[in-house]
């Protein structure tokens, strides 16, 4: 309770009371007084020391790139499981690399009770505010029908202020202009 009241004054009241002290003979030696004395003294209480904790939170950007590709991939697959064209060709960040990807997309062929794999981030080659480029281990052979383990180099590319797929073709992440410009 006192470290509750920390910074403010507490007030401590003394109460004196007259004790009577007796005689031999049973006769008070003093007469004691009618009302009690009260003496009042203010006092700082001691400030409590205070303690800061830290809440930095440090960003693994390793951890948030690696969610990029999991997300866009996760996004991809409904996509494609679902017969969405619209959800699947917003995926994209060049529209060139999108309508060579539409070529696939009736070609696919799930399992049965399919769920997305986890992407692993092996590598990133190219990490900018525009640009990403990693080498990912996925594991589809519990989407798709007749499919194996695989290590890609994978790019995403900031468009509008959200990640999207982009060509990863031989020889490019990121350095310099895409492949796929006109």
């Amino acid at each position: 309770m006192v470290s509750s009241m920390r910074g403010k004054l507490a007030t401590v009241a003394v109460f004196t009371v007259a004790v009577a002290a007796c005689t031999t003979d049973g006769t008070p030696a003093t007469t004691p007084s009618s009302t009690p004395t009260t003496t009042s003294t203010t006092t700082a209480l001691p400030a409590t020391p205070t303690t800061t904790v830290a809440t930095t939170t440090t960003l693994d950007r390793r951890t948030e790139i690696e969610a990029i590709f999991q997300d866009l991939e996760e996004r991809r697959l409904h996509a494609l499981y679902e017969g969405d064209r619209e959800a699947f060709q917003a995926l994209f960040a060049n529209p060139e690399y999108m309508t060579r990807s539409m070529g696939a997309f009736d070609m696919v062929e799930f399992v049965d009770n399919w769920q997305p794999p986890t992407v692993v981030l092996v590598e990133v080659l190219v990490d900018a505010s525009s640009c990403i480029a990693a080498t990912t281990a996925t594991d589809f052979t519990g989407v798709f029908v007749g499919s194996e383990p695989r290590d890609l180099v994978e790019v995403v590319e900031n468009s509008g202020g959200s990640w999207g797929l982009s060509y990863a073709g031989e020889g490019w992440a990121c350095d310099g202009p895409h492949p796929l410009s006109p």
